[in-house]
């Protein structure tokens, strides 16, 4: 990264999350002065332990507009990871709830923001406001074409709203804005809640290591997605966030994607275990393919990109596994 975040006041709400964790550490090595807020409703004090003495740290909620107000003074960028994000299962039965939940974590923040004269803000949306006919890859197509992924569908809408509010700020009080839609970030900084929450990575390697044969997975497992370890997102979103102040949004993800049943081949080779694998088509699966036409990310970030290879990323992730289910960990040492 350039020298545009040394000394840079940042304000990261949501900083300890999965992304935060990748995100904040990056902030910090580059020189930033970060402060992070977060009501721990998805985030933990641990994700951020290797930064901890660096930092500033508030527990706090930012749906409320007086915390938004007096945490947003002074600051030169906010950087708002706030949100409620799950997986497949339970988002398609909570869509009032993520889309309520998210829009009160960012609308309060963005008009705070404006109103303490804030020098730059990131509304980080998602690949969720995309149709469910998107073409493929997709590049970054107006905020409202269709209806946003069907399974998805309160998280999307939340996420296009915030993306609304922040292009009229842009637009009306000459905010900088920097508008972020990440695809499929992952990696072993990942917090297990349940398999109804899980996300695909996740989810898939756990049900794997945990033995289950036969696999059963959603779908007809020629579904594909374009996964990007959260360490390789992070740098992008600090990099897009330097060069693409005008609210346009950047798609935060690249043209590679796997099917999902490549994907579990990958896991059980990777982890050597090899379950019969079963597909239920009865079963919804999400966009047939989710792939992000990288081509504005590249123009943004110059020869930035990704370190971490998929095969890289899921050995990761089921170190994650060992590290995080005691029942692998017994499981290792009897095979030892």
């Amino acid at each position: 990264m350039t020298e545009f975040w040394t000394n840079k006041r940042v304000l990261v709400g949501g900083g300890c999350g999965f992304l935060g964790s990748y995100l904040v550490p990056e902030l910090v090595e580059a020189g930033s002065e970060v402060t992070v807020v977060d009501n721990f409703d998805n985030g933990y004090r641990d994700n951020l332990s290797t930064v901890a003495d660096r930092i500033e740290l508030i527990e706090a909620d930012l749906r409320e507009p007086t915390v938004c107000q007096d945490l947003t003074r002074g600051r030169d960028v906010v950087l708002n990871l706030a949100a409620k994000a799950f997986g497949l299962e339970y988002s398609r039965n909570h869509n009032g709830e993520m889309l309520v939940y998210n829009l009160l974590c960012t609308l309060p923040l963005l008009e705070a923001a404006r109103q303490n004269l804030t020098e730059r803000f990131v509304v980080v949306s998602s690949s969720c406001v995309y149709p469910d006919d998107a073409i493929v890859p997709t590049p970054e197509l107006p905020v409202f074409t269709g209806n946003p992924e069907q399974v998805n569908e309160g998280y999307g809408w939340a996420k296009r709203v915030q993306e609304l509010a922040g292009t009229y700020y842009a637009r009306e009080y000459g905010m900088k804005v920097t508008t972020i839609r990440p695809f499929n970030p992952y990696g072993g900084n990942y917090r297990w809640k349940s398999e109804s929450q899980a996300h695909v990575v996740p989810a898939l390697v756990k049900r794997v290591l945990d033995g289950e044969d036969p696999l059963l997975v959603w779908g007809s497992g020629n579904q594909r997605r374009n996964l990007l370890h959260a360490s390789d997102a992070a740098r992008a979103i600090l990099t897009v966030t330097e060069n693409a102040p005008d609210a346009s949004p950047v798609n935060i993800g690249y043209d590679d994607d796997i099917s999902i049943a490549d994907l579990v081949h990958l896991i059980c080779k990777i982890s050597g275990k090899h379950p019969r694998v079963e597909f239920d088509t009865s079963k919804p699966e999400g966009r047939f393919r989710k792939c992000a036409d990288a081509t504005r990310l590249r123009q943004l970030t110059s020869a930035l990109r990704p370190r971490v290879t998929l095969e890289q990323g899921i050995r990761e992730m089921v170190e994650w596994y060992n590290r995080s289910f005691d029942r692998a960990l017994a499981s290792s040492e009897t095979r030892g």
